[in-house]
């Protein structure tokens, strides 16, 4: 009987029994448990950040802890619940931006650096080609010339190409958060009218009895 009764529950909050329905239970069950199982850790509101030109750090360390943001708790008290809605997705935007200002920023250093690196290997070939010249012509002062010059820019190649290495890392990274705060925030923007409106009975212990129930009506709509 109880679970009759919150068949018909799932039925009356998100639609008739289809498989569009019953998939879409399904993926809300899917994100809500990955918000749920997050660690409540309090970040910066945008209120108080200046996210767009902040730090590279000070950004990668709000974008980790938006995404560990414990969305039940933040969600529970109906009263709040529009407005820290509101301004949680408000944060995850201007997170989206001031990655993506952090991603561009990294992406004209790398452009940089591999100038650079190319100036490097042109002073390293200029420095060859002495070298040899000054081999054959027997010019010893040409030749430790050479010599220096080579070390310099073999030196520079080096410094060059651990910055590179460096900067690559860390574009990894700011990519790595653009794109799981760009899809939670995606997400939420694109359910939360639905979020919203029922969040109640997205509770975790109804939604492990509401899961099963929803695989039944979409196997069930498979059948007819």
């Amino acid at each position: 009987m109880k679970k009759q009764v919150i068949g018909i529950l799932a039925i009356a909050v998100f639609g008739c029994i289809s498989i569009t329905s019953a998939s879409r239970v399904t993926e809300i069950i899917q994100y809500h448990f990955q918000y749920w199982t997050n660690a409540g850790v309090k970040y910066e509101s945008n209120e108080t950040a200046k996210w767009d030109n902040a730090d590279l750090w000070f950004v990668l360390s709000q974008a980790d802890n938006f995404l560990k943001e414990n969305i039940t708790k933040l969600l529970s008290n109906s009263e709040d619940r529009s407005s820290n809605f509101s301004r949680y997705l408000t944060d995850g935007i201007w997170l989206i931006n001031a990655l993506g200002y952090q991603k561009n920023s990294l992406n004209n250093e790398l452009q940089s650096i591999a100038r650079k690196i190319q100036l490097c290997e042109n002073q390293l070939s200029t420095a060859n080609q002495q070298y040899r010249l000054s081999l054959d012509n027997w010019n010893e002062n040409g030749f430790y010339q050479a010599v220096e010059k080579a070390k310099k820019a073999r030196s520079c190649l080096w410094e060059e190409y651990v910055s590179q290495n460096a900067v690559k890392t860390l574009l990894a990274h700011v990519q790595s958060y653009l794109t799981s705060v760009t899809r939670r925030v995606n997400y939420l923007k694109n359910n939360q009218s639905l979020i919203l409106k029922h969040y109640d009975i997205l509770k975790p212990s109804l939604l492990k009895e509401l899961y099963p129930i929803a695989v039944q009506l979409e196997n069930q709509s498979k059948a007819l």
